[in-house]
């Protein structure tokens, strides 16, 4: 549960500092460039630990790795899908995608790249 927090705020963190940095194209004593960057590096992070989270770095190493070491490999997607919650359709898609799904990362490291050449350019 922490995992989640942690990311969580890693996330909401890299947003507070790009819309700090947009601010700081109509406010001219606010550094935008070294904030695009800070958000690139937070996005960066992010992605790494939601990979993690996410089980993508177990999957790659129950794929390559050795069989007896990993035994039950990751887990299930029909266990994932038992656990959802259909009352609450919108927030079990958000926890999904954010704590679940590779592609997640994957989209948080395409962020963090897009951050950095703002922030290469700005």
């Amino acid at each position: 549960m922490t995992e989640r927090i942690v990311l969580v705020l890693m996330i909401s963190a890299s947003c507070s500092v790009s819309i700090a940095a947009l601010i700081g194209y109509a406010v001219e004593s606010l550094p935008t460039s070294k904030l695009f960057s800070t958000c690139s590096g937070l996005l960066a992070l992010s992605s790494l630990y939601q990979l993690r989270i996410s089980g993508w770095f177990e999957k790659v190493m129950a794929l390559y790795g050795d069989e007896e070491k990993f035994p039950f490999g990751p887990p299930s997607h029909i266990t994932r899908q038992i656990i959802d919650n259909p009352d609450q359709p919108i927030l079990t898609a958000i926890r999904n995608y954010l704590f679940l799904d590779p592609n997640c990362g994957a989209h948080l490291a395409v962020a963090s790249i897009l951050a950095a050449l703002i922030a290469a350019w700005s």
